[in-house]
């Protein structure tokens, strides 16, 4: 697993941009699109880029990066299969390799867009001919499988690692340990005593599995006003 160490600069609070150079990838397309928003990204921790075809995409990469089991991500993978029409070529949106060494091709798509069958059939005739030969699983993820608020929660992680500081990090927990019960975020905050320093550390905290938040549903965002726990404690 590559582990991101911040730099010097980094570490005091600067805005760093490093020269990077594109990851791998079996297609360039179009940067202009009058039905998506196309974008290019720096992967976190590392001197590459990715395209991405539309900002779910995007969004989507996100949620991978900030999870603690994914050690790589890379995008626009190509896997060959034949259907009734002959050989043809399908390429994956996004191609994770998760910390149990399980690599899992996906086909991003909003729901409601493979209306007609064909991404699926597509998708069942690659696991059924080819898919050995690349990873694990493929699936196809939508936004209901990977939602705004699942997005949201990704970028704050990705955030808070820019300004990780391990000090506050281990106060904060000390500090909800302490107080020994599911309490609101602004409570957690006043209790901490720096609310900026306060709010990184808990976002690092989360990413990392320690502190757990507890919504009312799966669509609700973290606010001062969300019940935060120690992960693993039985309210």
């Amino acid at each position: 697993m590559v582990e991101y160490s911040l730099s010097p600069e980094e570490e005091a609070g600067f805005e760093v941009t490093w020269c990077s150079l594109p990851a791998d990838s079996d297609r360039t397309f179009s940067m202009k699109s009058t039905s998506s928003c196309r974008l290019v990204a720096a992967y976190p921790g590392r001197n590459t880029h990715l395209r991405f075809e539309s900002l779910f995409e995007f969004g989507c990469a996100q949620y991978f990066w900030a999870r603690p089991d994914v050690i790589d991500l890379r995008a626009q993978y190509r896997v060959s299969y034949e259907n009734e029409l002959g050989l043809q070529e399908h390429y994956f949106d996004l191609v994770v390799t998760f910390a149990n060494n399980e690599v899992v091709l996906f086909a991003c798509r909003p729901e409601g867009r493979d209306k007609s069958g064909k991404l699926a059939a597509t998708l069942e005739n690659i696991r059924n001919q080819t898919l050995r030969f690349h990873g694990d699983r493929c699936e196809m993820l939508t936004d209901t499988d990977i939602t705004e608020a699942d997005v949201y929660r990704a970028r704050e992680i990705l955030r808070s690692r820019m300004f990780r500081n391990r000090r506050n990090c281990d106060r904060l927990l000390e500090v909800l340990r302490e107080l020994g019960k599911p309490v609101r975020v602004f409570q957690l905050l006043e209790a901490f005593g720096d609310e900026g320093a306060g709010w990184n550390a808990m976002w690092n905290l989360i990413g990392e599995g320690r502190i757990e938040h507890m919504p009312p549903d799966d669509n609700s965002t973290l606010t001062h006003l969300s019940w935060v726990k120690v992960k693993g404690y039985d309210a």
